[in-house]
């Protein structure tokens, strides 16, 4: 019994991490979508997420610089996507899901293009942020 409570301790200790780094609940408004117009500021093309920025400007006009957490890279290489997919200076579209506490920050549910496109779009089945 002892040798069994020592292994289960251990291994609560390696996923204890796991589901506080997927817990997007906490971070982020599952339930609810916010769509975002503006500008690609920025990509950080790296693990363990792309993060995309995009400056947009709220009800008086002034910009607001998003960040929006994507899934890693090589989730998103194996969907066809690449450090060139958005520029900066692009015009894009972003569906989030917006954080809890009101940051300018979200989870990326979607992106479209100027033509109408979609692309990383969890709702397809691609980008799955976990």
């Amino acid at each position: 019994m002892r040798r069994i409570s020592i292994v289960l301790l251990s291994l609560s200790m390696f996923v204890a991490p796991l589901f506080a780094h997927h817990g997007r609940g906490a971070t982020y408004d599952m339930k609810k979508r916010v769509t975002l117009k503006g500008t690609v500021s920025r990509v950080d093309w790296r693990n363990p997420h792309v993060v995309i920025f995009m400056d947009v400007k709220d009800e008086t006009g002034k910009v607001v610089t998003w960040g929006f957490e994507n899934a890693g890279v090589s989730q998103l290489a194996q969907e066809g996507y690449n450090r060139n997919t958005l520029k900066v200076g692009q015009e894009i579209t972003a569906i989030v899901n917006p954080a809890v506490n009101g940051a300018a920050t979200g989870i990326v549910v979607k992106v479209v293009l100027a033509d109408g496109s979609e692309i990383m779009s969890r709702e397809r089945g691609q980008n799955p942020v976990d």
